[in-house]
């Protein structure tokens, strides 16, 4: 039922007005029900925006902005079931199944190595699915919801062995380097 309709309906019984369609008070009644239309849509597109359930546009934007980093560029549904995901954290969320689990869902294609003796993690993060992400960004998005008793070192270098063969080094060729250990380990090539 429109308002106009239903403000009507509301002043028949009391008699004292004159609803047809010509009448002054109709008139009066249609001028309130526009502004009272537009009212009545904003607050619709609101309660719309309010749950993330519904939202489509600054409903999701805003969560973006105080979860985590706005995904613009990405589709609608991945961008919810992201807030979703990240939104619902509980006490089974700490494990290293769930921290691959929340790699992905920020666009991460990566692993976990766990070191217990040294309370870290390391993060093996091989490559980003993300279109505009950088590494600091996803890593701060991430960081959030690491266990806070455990060091996490993230590792953006794609170190899989097919990388390495790839690069068809031999034995001799990386001894003529003469690299320590900790030299291999921090080892940046010069491209």
């Amino acid at each position: 039922m429109s308002i106009l309709n239903s403000m009507k309906q509301k002043l028949h019984p009391l008699g004292i007005y004159s609803l047809s369609d010509t009448s002054t008070i109709t008139a009066e009644l249609t001028a309130y029900s526009v502004a009272l239309d537009e009212i009545e849509a904003q607050l619709q597109e609101l309660e719309q925006e309010r749950f993330l359930a519904t939202a489509q546009t600054y409903g999701i934007t805003m969560r973006e902005l105080t979860i985590g980093p706005e995904q613009k560029y990405e589709q609608l549904e991945k961008r919810r079931n992201t807030l979703l995901h990240r939104s619902a954290i509980n006490e089974t969320d700490f494990n290293k199944k769930a921290i691959e689990s929340l790699l992905k869902t920020e666009g991460i294609n990566g692993y976990i190595i766990e070191v217990p003796e040294k309370n870290t993690i390391y993060i093996n993060c091989l490559s980003l699915d993300v279109r505009g992400s950088n590494n600091d960004a996803k890593k701060e998005a991430i960081s959030q919801f690491l266990p806070a008793h455990l060091e996490s070192v993230f590792d953006f270098r794609n170190l899989q062995w097919q990388a390495i063969d790839a690069k068809a080094y031999t034995f001799d060729s990386m001894d003529a380097k003469n690299l320590t250990w900790d030299d291999i380990a921090n080892y940046k090539e010069i491209v």
